[in-house]
Order: C-alpha cells, then sequence, then structure tokens
C-alpha cells in the first residue's frame, strides 16, 4: 500500500512548514481555503486523498456529538508532483 502524508510530513520532506506550504498552495490554486484540494482532477490522479475524521474531545462541542472534518493526504506521487511543481528536491530521511 502507498505511503500517504498528512500536510505536515509533506512540508517537512520538502523543505519547509507546513503553513508555508499551505500558502503557496493556495496561492496556486492547488488547495482551497480549507486546505483540501481544489480540483477533483488532482485526486483523481491519485496526488491526494481526502479522507474524513472526527473529534470527541470537548463534550461541549455540538451537545456531545463531537465534529466531523476533512483531511487532505498526499499520496507518494503527489508529493513528487508538488516538488516538481514548486522546484525543490524531496528531503530523504536520514
Amino acid at each position: 500500500m502507498p505511503r500517504e502524508f498528512d500536510l505536515g510530513q509533506a512540508a517537512k520532506a520538502l523543505g519547509t512548514g507546513r503553513t508555508r506550504l499551505c500558502r503557496e498552495l493556495k496561492a496556486r490554486k492547488i488547495l482551497d481555503q480549507f486546505n483540501l484540494p481544489n480540483n477533483q482532477s488532482d485526486i483523481d490522479a491519485g496526488r491526494f486523498r481526502v479522507c474524513l475524521k472526527s473529534h470527541h474531545g470537548n463534550p461541549q462541542l455540538n451537545n456531545g456529538h463531537g465534529v466531523t472534518y476533512a483531511k487532505t493526504l498526499v499520496t507518494e506521487k503527489g508529493l513528487r508532483w508538488l516538488a516538481g511543481q514548486l522546484g525543490v528536491q524531496i528531503e530523504e530521511a536520514a
């Protein structure tokens, strides 16, 4: 099974920070204002995957039912594609 990375892990592999990466991807219209892929074609191409997560940590939130939210994951293929788009090399782990 191919590996997937959250935006923080992808940013680290690309030699930057999560905030900087998200800002750049929003400026290039790759991500929307919620840090989700802006184009379905990027998901169809296997660059990103969006999964639903739940947060139940605060019992007062939504009458104790928690919140469901979407999280963007970058695939290995997507990480290589982003490196090409940004003109950077992927940093290998030591």
